[in-house]
């Protein structure tokens, strides 16, 4: 499956791609990730995801395979395994940065190509792409801030909550459907 993601973020191209080059910061910057261990441009992370009562952990490995900051061009990819189960996930991630406002803000581009196996749901790529889109959103507002990434950042426990996101979702739907009927 394949999801896109485009946001204009307040901060220089510099800064950004500073942050994305920093893997420990990535980990902090996306709900239920943690990078443990760097060498170089490889890594090693957990995920913690819930799904209501149930509580999911991947261990992972993953690499930064491309770095091109000439081009604004970065690429990471990863594979996790689900700790008490069969779930396997993969992840390629593409990320394209273009100055905007005489430099002083970037356009990010964040493209995903993720599979998953030994699942016994199935979502569709519609519906992946509004979940993941206001995750994509945070992580991308986290790698624009210099410094350190803000305590504020971390979610209640540190999880990515799979039930929040599905119920932001189901909101959304509640209110396009409303929006559509006052018109």
């Amino acid at each position: 499956m394949r999801l896109g993601h485009e946001q204009e973020l307040d901060a220089p191209q510099g800064v950004v791609w500073a942050n994305f080059m920093d893997l420990h910061r990535i980990g902090r910057s996306f709900p239920g990730a943690k990078v443990t261990e760097v060498h170089g441009d490889d890594f090693v992370g957990e995920i913690k995801a819930k799904l209501g009562p149930l509580s999911m952990y991947f261990d992972g490995t993953g690499s930064m395979v491309e770095r091109d900051q000439d081009r604004g061009r970065a690429r990471l990819t990863a594979t996790g395994q689900e700790r008490h189960g069969l779930g396997r996930a993969t992840i390629d991630i593409t990320l394209t940065l273009h100055p905007v406002a005489k430099d002083e803000r970037t356009r990010a581009h964040l493209v995903t190509d993720l599979v998953f196996l030994g699942f016994p749901m199935d979502f569709g790529t519609g519906l992946v792409q509004r979940a993941s889109d206001p995750l994509i959103e945070r992580f991308l507002t986290l790698m624009a801030v210099p410094g350190p990434v803000p305590d504020a950042a971390a979610d209640d426990d540190g999880s990515l909550d799979l039930i929040r996101s599905a119920t932001d979702l189901f909101g959304s739907f509640r209110r396009d459907r409303r929006e559509r009927k006052r018109r």
